[in-house]
């Protein structure tokens, strides 16, 4: 194998691997921190899905930033998944414990 198909190989199984890695962590972001729900009746708020920790907390900072008002709060899930109108997750870490 020449190193033309060798780099060829390479970028194709680097690719291939970005594409089925899914993200561990789910933004759930909420507006108005007094209404706040449980995790399980968060799936409305679910504000994006990330590779890592930092990823999660950068985003939930920067929208409660753009809110313009200290009213909004985040969490971010690990693992959750949905199932009908329910939201669970392995574990969830609120700003503070970060």
């Amino acid at each position: 194998m020449n190193l033309k198909s060798l780099c060829l190989v390479v970028a194709a199984g680097v690719s291939l691997t970005a594409c089925i890695q899914s993200p561990e962590w789910t933004l759930l972001y909420y507006p108005d921190k007094e209404a706040k729900p449980s995790v399980a009746e968060s799936g409305e708020f679910i504000n994006g899905y990330y590779e890592s920790i930092e990823q999660c907390h950068a985003k939930g900072k920067g929208l409660k930033r753009l809110s313009g008002n200290d009213n909004g709060t985040y969490v971010c899930g690990y693992q959750c998944e949905a199932s009908d109108k329910s939201l669970s997750c392995k574990s969830v870490i609120t700003p503070q414990e970060s």
